[in-house]
Parts: C-alpha cells; structure tokens; sequence
C-alpha cells in the first residue's frame, strides 16, 4: 500500500520537479517538491538529469543570437497552440479499429498469418497455371491450348452457326423493246 502511494505521488510531482529543476515553479509549491526529493532517490535522479538538461539550454540561449521570426511564423504557431486543445475530428470507425489493432501484438500477428496464407495461395495457383495458356481437359490426355488457337476455334465454329446465305436467283429476262433500244445506242 505505501509502495503503490509512493509511485502515486511520484507520477504526480514529475511535472513540478521538471519545473522546479528548470526554476519555473513558484516558492509556495517548491517546499511540498523538495520535501518529496528529501525522500525519494528516483526523483532526485530525475531532478539532477533535468537540472542538468536545463543548464545547457540555459547556456545555448545565452550564447546564441536570437532567432527573428516572420508575422507568418508567428500566425502559424498561435493557430496550431489554440488548435491543440481543440479534440481531433477523426472517424469513430478509425478509432475503434486503432484501439483494437494497435496495442495488440496478437491482433498484428493474426493480420500477418493472414497475408502468408493470401500469398501462400496467390503463389501455388499460378505456379499451376502459366501466364497466358489456359489448360483443357480432355477425356484421352491433358492438353495445352494458347489463347490464339481458341480464338481460331471459336470464330470458326461462329462461321458454322451463321444460316446459309440465300441462293442467288436470275434477273428476268427485259422486254425487247427495251434490248431494242440498248442495241440501238452502242
């Protein structure tokens, strides 16, 4: 019981030593952090690297000129800071299945079993089936037939099922006055 309320306070005063360390906490809080640090060797470690941390930021800030930035830039920053709060728009359907999915190493091992058997399937049929031959059983032996030879087969038999034109019949004979008339001319 004192264990799990000593990891309890220890989540808790996290952000307070950080800010404590970085020298941002106020004094009416910073007596209830130390007293912690007092009795507690994870946060004086935490609180040493982040002391530490602080320091060389503090250092780089002094050395360095300042950066100049653009009336964008700035615009740019504040939208995203008043958006942050702001809770994400996304699909319930897409949160569902990433709360289910993501934390879950048998879900992903499941999914990748899956995708083996699809390949394991997609490989041994067409290792039995050539690309561009397609194969024809028949009753005496197992035969290969190219796509070529069955389009040959079936415009031809196509031609077969067309009914038969009809039987061209004879011109009737023209009156002799007209064979008159064309005799007369050549």
């Amino acid at each position: 019981m004192n264990m799990r309320w000593r990891l309890t306070s220890c989540r808790e005063q996290r952000e307070n030593v950080s800010l404590l360390a970085s020298g941002a906490l106020p004094e009416a809080e910073q007596t209830s952090v130390r007293d912690h640090l007092a009795h507690c060797a994870q946060c004086r470690q935490y609180y040493d690297e982040i002391a530490r941390l602080s320091a060389r930021f503090q250092k780089w800030a002094s050395t360095e000129p300042p950066v100049e930035v653009g009336p964008a830039f700035h615009a740019r920053w504040m939208r995203s800071i008043q958006t942050a709060d702001a809770p994400a728009q996304t699909s319930t359907l897409i949160s569902r299945w990433t709360d289910l999915l993501w934390p879950s190493p048998a879900a992903w091992g499941a999914l990748a079993a899956v995708w083996v058997c699809l390949l394991s399937l997609q490989w041994a049929t067409s290792a039995r089936q050539p690309a561009g031959q397609m194969h024809a059983k028949t009753p005496s032996s197992r035969t290969e037939v190219t796509f070529a030879q069955r389009q040959r087969e079936l415009s031809s038999l196509l031609e077969s099922l067309a009914p038969p034109s009809a039987p061209s019949t004879p011109a009737p004979p023209r009156p002799r006055s007209q064979r008159r008339v064309e005799s007369a001319t050549i």
